[in-house]
């Protein structure tokens, strides 16, 4: 696999130019990478970007072009929301040759397996907590470059060549040889905060006050019982202290899943809190321990949202 990457900056696509695709866009741009946004309007030319943050302003013109446009993709970079992931890399599967690589940005988790089916041995999986929100369509508010970690999702081999690069970044990117675990430390720390931020619509760090105690207690104990039952016994007794954390040091932010549900967009529900519910430990036989309240976020988010 890794041969085929001829190149050691190779041309980057970027399908979601959101908060963490333009964040990206703007990263690989600057490390040299030739980079091409895919815009589903159609449009074929350039866009702009600036991204703002606490290590000041920059400005970008970067290249884009419709999916249907007729250059191959070499190295596909996915960071729309987890319940797009398929369909949009579908738009452009007619793109891919046999050394295309497709590393994904997505929250959540269940729709790795159905991809790397599609793509056996070319799927990068990532995860990152950089802070970054799109204010307007070419604004992006940076509010902390975080930790970025990519693995391949089959769990083997050295990484591709051209990570080197983003290992020797100013930002912080790491190689993952077991990504899945990374994933899901990720995924329940995120099952408890955006389920339950959304559905009070609070900040993350109200979640810490007398008010809300119980309520994280309760999400932490059911959240850690399905864990361990799961096979996960490591990941469940490092999450309360990580909670606890994560809120402290995000107090003031509001999750994706609250953002979302504010503005009427689909919410990641189901790449969360449904598959930490429905398919995590599928392969245990045994029946799961109950989680009631988490079950009950989940009912309600899958609920229509009235007309407001």
């Amino acid at each position: 696999m890794q041969s085929s990457q001829t190149s050691l900056r190779p041309h980057c696509h970027i399908l979601g130019a959101g908060a963490i695709g333009g964040l990206f866009a703007a990263r690989l741009v600057n490390l040299g990478f030739p980079v091409t946004l895919i815009d589903k309007s159609g449009d074929n030319g350039e866009r702009s970007l600036r991204l703002a943050g606490a290590e000041g302003e920059l400005e970008l013109t970067i290249a884009s072009e419709s999916p249907d446009a007729s250059k191959p993709i070499e190295l596909l970079w996915v960071a729309t929301k987890s319940h797009a992931v398929l369909n949009a890399v579908a738009d452009v599967q007619d793109r891919l040759t046999p050394g295309s690589v497709i590393v994904t940005l997505g929250n959540g988790m269940g729709y790795h397996e159905l991809l790397a089916r599609q793509f056996p041995r070319r799927v990068i999986a990532g995860s990152t907590t950089a802070g970054v929100t799109a204010a307007t369509p070419e604004l992006r508010l940076v509010a902390g470059q975080g930790e970025t970690r990519l693995g391949w999702w089959h769990g083997e081999g050295e990484p591709p060549g051209w990570f080197g690069l983003l290992g020797a970044a100013k930002w912080s990117c790491n190689w993952e040889s077991n990504i899945r675990a990374r994933l899901l430390q990720k995924l329940a720390l995120n099952g408890v905060i955006n389920p339950a931020t959304a559905l009070l619509d609070i900040a993350n760090g109200a979640l810490l006050e007398p008010g809300y105690r119980d309520t994280l207690e309760t999400a932490t104990a059911e959240l850690t019982a399905r864990l361990n039952w799961a096979g996960y016994p490591e990941i469940a007794a490092a999450l309360a202290d990580q909670l606890n954390r994560v809120l402290a040091d995000t107090a003031t932010n509001s999750s994706s899943m609250r953002i979302d549900r504010q503005q009427g967009r689909i919410t990641e529900h189901e790449a969360i809190l449904g598959y930490l519910l429905d398919q995590m430990g599928e392969a245990n036989s045994t029946q799961p321990p109950p989680a009631p309240l988490l079950e009950s976020w989940l009912m309600a988010l899958r609920r229509p949202e009235p007309v407001r």
